[in-house]
This record gives C-alpha cells, structure tokens and sequence, in this order.
C-alpha cells in the first residue's frame, strides 16, 4: 500500500517569508535573489524577486572583529548602519579585548638626517621563536628625534612622542595621526579607563625658574579629532627626569623634589580627576641613572630597569628590577638579575640597550635605540626572569635591506624604539 504523501497530523515547510519573521531585532538586512525552479528537474532556473536574509548582529560583529583595523575604516562608508556599529563604544572595547597584543618597531633619521620622517612597524608575538616579521604599517614624515630624547609610548592602542614642543599621537591599526603644539617639552599621554579618555599631561612651568613655590601643569584632554580642552594644575616644585609612563589611569614620571639632586620620588598623576595625587618616596638606587632611568609596566605594576654597568658603563651583564609593591606606602621591592652575556649601554654613542617593557610571556625585552648600520639586521633580546634565559630575536623588515634605505632616502644613523606589547585598537581621537 501506498504512502500518503502528506499524512495527517504532519508539518508542512515553513514559507521563506514565515522564518524571516521570526528571526530577532538585532539584524542585518542583506539582499539576495530568489531563483524559480520551472519544473522538476528541468534545471531551468529564471531570476525571481529579491530577497531580504536577515543576519544575526552576533553574527555580523564576529565577522567585522575578524577584519584589520584599516579595512574596517574603510567599511565606514559602507552604511550608516555599520558606520555606528563600527564607532559604537562596545564594539571598539570588544575589538580591544579580543585583538592579540603586537610589537612595535619605530624609527627616524637622526636629527640632522634628511628627509625627516617617522617609521611604525608591527608585527605579532611568537614564543620561542628567533625570528619574527615586522610589516610597515604607517610614516609620519616631518618627524625625527635626536638620540637624547626620550622614548615613544604606547597606550591603549596609540603611540606618543614628541619633538620639542610638538607633541604627535597616532593610531597604526587605522592611520590617524594627531599633532599639537605644547607649552612646554616633555609632554606625556595617559588614559583614563573608567571614562575612556585620553588626556596629555605637560608641565608649564620651567625646570630653570630658582626656588619655584609651585610647579605649573597643563593637562590637554583629547577627542574630536583634536585637542578638546586645556586646563591648568598646579603641584610641590619638582624637577622631572623621565618620560611619564602611564599605568591603570595613572602617569608616573621619575623627578627629584623640590630641586635636582634632592630627593628621589615618583610623581603620580591621577589622569581621570586630573590632579598630581602624590610623591612617591623612592631609593636613590632606582634613580642611579638618572634621565637614563628605564620605567616599565611589571606584572600591571610601576617597575624600573637599572643596568648595572662596568668598564666605565659601556656594557652590563647583570641589571635590578626594582618594582612598586604599594604606592600608598612607598613600599618597593628589588630583584637581581644576572645576564649569560654582555649589552651594551653607551649613552654618549646612543647605542645601548634599554627596557621598554615586558611581552605577553612576561619575558623583559631588551632593544637598541639606534639601528645598528645602514641595511643590517636588527635584533632584540627577551630575558625569562623565571629560567634566567635570554634569546636573541631577529625582526626582519626593519630597515634591513638596501633597497629600503634606498626607497626612504636613508642616510644617517637612525634611532630606534620598540615596544614589546601594543594593543591593536580602532579607537579615535
């Protein structure tokens, strides 16, 4: 006996138009067109009317998370829709948090090399490897800083530094480059996390005026593409040493207070209430080398680098880690490390080795800041605090090749940064 083709009590196909009903509110429209089938097996198939398939927003930022940060500016002309998804502060953040850190290779002709211009490489962290890749991801031109200055920074996905009173801040997963004029030298970016703010922190007053009853700062909130506000805060007399570095929504910079060569302290500046919140009492031997004094992020915590030089401070084959245990009592803690061979550390040549942090592994990363020859490899040294062993890493596409020195006009000696861990983001100033 025959079977019913359709018993009863059984479903019928759900029409394509009933299941794009159901589907939930957090959707994309995408347009696609329906073919009609003119007989069964016929394989004659003539164009229908469009169809609207509607996909998952879940679906639709997992694929958009996937992309790099360029291709993703550029899909902000796409539509209105993605523009706003794109530029929405969840999206950003997710993009933030999933995004694997990478490594920063930037370099300039020295001062008197022409032409003037900023080189930022990136490229993504391997453990234990010997080798990685750095692809070049943006130049800046009209920027070049002499061995004397102080270190690029990275935070929450941008980089700082600055060339006298110019102050540059860029993004290298999506290109935007912002430049403005400071009162003053020395200038330092921070980021406020609860407020997802970015704030630069200069100070006014000069490290020259006698006897200063106060210390003057300008802190220049940034947003819009631009500088939003500038604002005025005032602190004890103090003479800066470093760079500020910024860690949890809060700039440290070395300094001795009231004037140089007095005490020793840390100035912390809260960037969200925007106020210097206190001096952090500090051992001389964490200063020991002064406006060379290395200041890294340890395990979310302000640590310090300080080579341990010999042969009249050429070279050092063991350094201290000294790390701020508690800032509210000043507490500090110091470790010894001995290195199984010898880097240099020259500071009237410029070509020493120095710290600029720690990569995922925590390994603390030792680099140069020159590139050591015209087309010559350029190598960068993680040592294992755990094992006490170092490798020597070779990032290829650092200026390595005649033909790019040939390209950019490269002709003098070039100094040289590194950070070991950047934060892809597609934020925007």
């Amino acid at each position: 006996m025959k079977r019913k083709e359709h018993e009863k009590g059984s479903l019928a196909p759900i029409p394509l138009k009933m299941k794009m009903k159901m589907v939930t509110h957090h959707q994309k429209e995408v347009f696609c067109e329906e073919s009609k089938d003119n007989g069964v097996g016929s394989g004659d198939k003539s164009p229908g009317k469009l169809l609207n398939v509607l996909l998952p927003y879940d679906m639709e930022v997992e694929t958009l998370s996937r992309l790099p940060g360029k291709s993703l500016m550029k899909f902000l002309c796409v539509s209105k829709n993605w523009y706003s998804l794109i530029r929405s502060q969840r999206f950003v953040a997710s993009y933030y948090a999933a995004k694997p850190s990478r490594f920063i290779a930037a370099f300039t002709n020295s001062v008197f090399g022409k032409p003037e211009r900023l080189f930022i490489m990136s490229g993504e962290e391997e453990e234990g490897t010997s080798s990685l890749v750095a692809n070049l991801d943006m130049t800046i031109p009209s920027v070049t800083l002499p061995h004397g200055s102080a270190k690029f920074s990275s935070v929450h996905g941008f980089l700082a530094c600055f060339e006298l009173s110019k102050f540059i801040i860029c993004n290298p997963s999506t290109g935007q480059v912002i430049t403005f004029h400071c009162k003053a030298p020395g200038t330092s970016l921070g980021y406020d996390p609860v407020d997802d703010q970015f704030k630069a922190l200069t100070q006014v007053t000069s490290i020259y005026v006698h006897n200063p009853s106060s210390m003057v700062h300008e802190v220049i909130t940034l947003g819009r593409g631009g500088v939003v506000s500038r604002t005025q805060v005032t602190s004890p007399p103090h003479h800066p040493l470093t760079m500020g570095r910024c860690i949890n929504g809060f700039i440290y910079y070395a300094a001795w207070a009231p004037v140089y060569g007095a005490t020793p302290v840390f100035v912390c500046f809260d960037v969200r209430h925007e106020r210097i919140l206190s001096f952090i009492t500090t051992p001389k031997d964490v200063l020991l080398r002064g406006a060379f004094t290395l200041l890294i992020e340890y395990k979310g915590k302000l640590a310090v680098v300080v080579p341990d030089c010999f042969r009249f401070g050429l070279s050092f084959n063991r350094f201290f880690l000294w790390i701020l245990e508690d800032a509210t009592k000043h507490e500090w803690s110091k470790q010894t490390f001995e290195l199984p061979l010898s880097l240099p550390f020259s500071p009237a040549a410029g070509e020493r080795m120095i710290s600029q942090g720690t990569n995922k592994a925590g390994d603390i990363v030792f680099s140069p800041t020159t590139l050591t020859g015209r087309a010559q490899p350029f190598y960068v040294f993680y040592f294992n605090p755990d094992t006490k062993n170092i490798r020597r890493v070779r990032i290829h596409g650092v200026a390595d090749t005649e033909e790019f020195w040939s390209r950019y006009g490269l002709t003098d000696v070039c100094r040289a940064s590194f950070s070991p861990q950047h934060a892809d983001s597609i934020a925007s100033l």
